[in-house]
């Protein structure tokens, strides 16, 4: 994969995050499982909040489970503050995750069903531009 242009340790606590929040939905299931993959996908190009235009985003990171699935009526809030099901969590994890991924110029979606909940952050590669 081509480099990011990003703090390191942001993005340790993003996939920190996202590893941990899959390994809780899996809980003691015996089949459970998480899968990282990474892609380069020179092609992507989205809207992304903040912009007028179209931007690149070919860097791929998807952290997939088998878990519970997020439910489907926070869904569409789940990367707001104070949004959880866990009865002891915050709802601050995936707001920061959001925060951090946006202020990096990227974005991260969530495709969730029972059984199989893909979180995918797409970040635009370093380049570096001559002086």
């Amino acid at each position: 994969l081509p480099p990011v242009y990003a703090n390191r340790d942001q993005l340790v606590q993003v996939f920190l995050n996202l590893v941990k929040n899959a390994a809780e939905a899996i809980g003691d299931a015996a089949d459970g499982e998480i899968v990282l993959s990474t892609a380069f996908r020179p092609g992507v190009r989205l809207s992304v909040p903040g912009t007028s235009k179209r931007v690149s985003l070919p860097l791929e990171f998807c952290v997939r489970d088998n878990g519970t699935g997020v439910p489907a009526e926070i869904q569409a809030h789940m990367f707001d503050p104070f949004v959880t099901t866990k009865t002891n969590g915050t709802g601050l994890g995936l707001a920061l995750v959001a925060k951090i991924i946006g202020d990096h110029g990227g974005v991260i979606e969530c495709d969730s069903q029972p059984r199989r909940t893909m979180f995918r952050v797409l970040l635009p590669a370093y380049t570096e531009t001559p002086d």
